[in-house]
């Protein structure tokens, strides 16, 4: 008798528990079955990232992470302008630069305007810039009358008044100078060309120049900035 009361009462109880765990897996997948059209977009969009980053067309629509990768996957490209999108985020933030394929794929950002040191690029464009390139170059031009930028003559240092340059990061800059005949203070215009070639790219570009000379009625200056081009 004892044995077969306990048979009866184990079995409406594994009964009802296993149809319990039946009923609520049931109920678990249902809101999975309501997510499926957004799984499907998400799937549908990734997709199309992964198509696009393998085969980057350069446009503002389909932009490539670097001039780099379009010279990589398209060989057949010429100099131009073109659409970048480092971060590989919303298209919406992506940037126009000149593509110098030529010279290996760089990336170059042309300033605002040549007569100053601004660049229409987000800090955080700016950072993947310098995280995936392996160095960086610019070139700065000063136009000069009557007024010394940088050494007194040819074979002179630079005085204590030339100019002074400073990086991306805020540390003084050291340029390769290219050419200077602004000592020549003949009622000329002359200039003084620098080059900024570095392998550590988050020094460029230049921000800013300090230690410019004082101009009066018959001395002048005016910048030239160039792009900054990343390897």
């Amino acid at each position: 008798m004892k044995q077969d009361f306990g048979l009866g009462v184990a079995q409406p109880v594994f009964r009802e528990t296993n149809t319990q765990k039946i009923e609520g897996r049931g109920l678990m997948d249902m809101p999975m079955l309501d997510q499926a059209p957004e799984i499907l977009r998400t799937l549908h969009y990734l997709s199309s990232l992964v198509h696009s980053l393998k085969n980057p067309l350069g446009t503002r629509d389909h932009p490539a992470r670097l001039c780099k990768d379009l010279h990589d996957c398209r060989d057949t490209l010429n100099d131009g302008t073109y659409w970048i999108d480092p971060n590989l985020g919303c298209s919406s933030d992506s940037i126009e630069v000149m593509c110098s394929f030529s010279g290996g794929g760089r990336t170059c950002l042309r300033p605002i305007s040549t007569a100053k040191l601004e660049f229409s690029v987000g800090r955080v464009q700016m950072n993947f810039l310098h995280l995936l390139s392996a160095g960086a170059e610019q070139r700065i031009t000063i136009h000069c009358l009557n007024v010394t930028i940088w050494s007194h003559a040819p074979s002179l240092p630079p005085s204590q008044s030339a100019v002074r340059f400073h990086a991306w990061s805020g540390e003084p800059l050291e340029p390769d100078v290219l050419a200077d005949s602004c000592w020549q203070l003949n009622g000329r215009w002359q200039h003084a060309d620098f080059l900024f070639r570095v392998s550590d790219p988050t020094l460029l570009p230049v921000i800013r120049i300090s230690n410019l000379p004082k101009t009066t009625a018959s001395s002048r200056f005016h910048l030239e900035v160039g792009p900054v081009c990343f390897l």
